[in-house]
């Protein structure tokens, strides 16, 4: 397998997108020479790389999407591109770092050091510019229909999806969670749209998803982008009732276990079986074939205990073996699940361990023809690189991260120290090297500096 196998992957799938809707004539099974494949890119919002059935949860049941991983590429070293979601947002968007995109931080306004910070942190935008080309416009340019349904936090008015490539959006605006994940799910005069689609009752990644269904029937019979973008399993940790119950009673035959949380747990088979749905759906309308289907999540799942006003049921997991997680540059807080399903071009039953990361998908779509970059020998010695100059409100402090092979290593603006760890022989980060490797320390740690200077990132500065 290549070392940027997803790249090289959705470089394949957009050599032939140049058809537009009017070229396509619709109805029925299609095959990959009928007309471009559609594209449904799922992100979850928190959820941890542990939390699925086939990355190793024996507690919540996610059926659905081990049905997806099975019949395509389950990648064990998916990263999101940030700790945190407006970051990892905008490089799904654009395919550029956080560096680049100017959103190292989630987006919440730039006020003065908090108390106890030892650093002033640089600022950041507040939107995502629109002079960045996203996922929607070079979508669009090739004739697609495109929605963006669900979580957006990259900025409101101008900045939103439908000024950003998107001919159809729902439930995105600048907030970053719900206030509620039951009707009406927001406060007044927001997301009015969204609330005219649902009832009283209605469950947040429910209407969601019905409304992807809704768009995808609508153009069944031409080639569609549908970025759905659940709130799930975000705070407020909330679910529905039944499925509460039914994690209440698993729990019940292990009751000194404490994570996943129950909440939490019904969350995610929430959005299980709302992927489970969107699968069905492509299967009724005989879109199986020729659609890819993938989903990540922004971030790691949250391992802390939240502010007091989203406090209940957190921390709601724990991220297995991985430490940490949202908000800290360990592995709980990037990696992540990302799973690709094409049936037309991707055999079943892959598992990859190449590391790839949110960013890689748009380079792609961009460049489609620009293949020769994206073709590596068989290695997984990539270089990856995370940049955090923050104090995130999970309790993460400012730092930057490296991952090159199978070591990683991680500064501490604070104290100005950096830690190695072996990914393979330790996943779970537990043992720094840096002590008994002073020189492979040093090396890695100018490279990062080096890299970091080159992108031209903003570092924090003392008070």
């Amino acid at each position: 397998m290549t070392r940027c196998y997803l790249l090289s992957l959705l470089g394949l799938l957009l050599l032939g997108c140049s058809a537009s809707d009017d070229d396509v004539t619709g109805g029925g099974v299609v095959s990959p020479t009928d007309r471009p494949p559609n594209v449904v890119l799922i992100v979850a919002d928190d959820l941890g790389w542990f939390d699925l059935a086939s990355y190793g949860s024996d507690f919540i049941e996610t059926p659905n999407l081990d049905r997806l991983a099975a019949a395509g590429i389950r990648f064990t070293n998916g990263y999101a591109a940030a700790a945190i979601c407006s970051p990892s947002r905008s490089s799904l968007l654009t395919g550029l770092t956080p560096v680049a995109t100017n959103i190292t931080e989630h987006i919440h306004g730039n006020g003065p050091p908090r108390p106890g910070q030892q650093l002033r942190t640089p600022p950041i935008a507040q939107q995502l510019a629109l002079s960045f080309r996203t996922t929607g416009e070079v979508f669009r340019e090739r004739g697609y229909g495109t929605a963006y349904i669900g979580k957006w936090h990259l900025g409101g008015g101008e900045f939103q999806p439908q000024f950003q490539g998107f001919d159809y959006t729902i439930g995105a605006g600048a907030n970053g969670l719900p206030q509620s994940f039951f009707y009406p799910f927001f406060p007044p005069n927001q997301h009015q749209k969204l609330k005219d689609s649902a009832k009283p009752g209605d469950y947040l990644t429910d209407v969601l998803t019905d409304r992807a269904l809704d768009y995808i029937d609508a153009h069944r019979d031409s080639s569609f982008f549908v970025n759905l973008n659940y709130y799930a399993p975000h705070v407020p940790i909330m679910g529905k009732e039944e499925l509460i119950e039914k994690y209440r009673q698993k729990r019940a035959a292990s009751p000194n276990d404490s994570f996943p949380d129950i909440v939490y747990a019904a969350m995610v088979d929430a959005i299980d079986q709302n992927v489970g749905r969107i699968l069905d759906r492509l299967e009724t309308l005989g879109l199986t074939e020729n659609t890819l289907v993938v989903l990540t999540s922004d971030n790691g799942g949250l391992s802390v205990e939240e502010v007091p006003a989203f406090a209940a049921h957190t921390p709601p997991t724990d991220n297995g073996p991985l430490r940490a997680g949202k908000g800290y540059l360990y592995e709980g807080g990037t990696r992540v699940p990302l799973i690709v399903r094409w049936p037309a071009r991707i055999s079943a039953g892959q598992v990859s361990d190449t590391p790839v990361v949110g960013e890689d998908i748009f380079p792609a779509l961009q460049d489609p023809a620009g293949m020769s970059p994206l073709f590596g020998d068989a290695t997984t010695d990539r270089l990856l690189i995370w940049h955090f100059p923050h104090y995130s409100p999970q309790g993460g402090k400012p730092a930057s991260s490296l991952r090159q092979g199978n070591l990683k290593l991680v500064y501490d603006y604070e104290t100005e120290r950096s830690m190695l760890f072996d990914l393979a022989a330790d996943p779970g980060e537990t043992t720094d090297l840096s002590g008994s490797e002073p020189e492979k320390t040093r090396e890695l740690e100018q490279l990062l500096k080096t890299r970091l200077a080159d992108m031209g990132a903003q570092l924090p500065t003392p008070l």
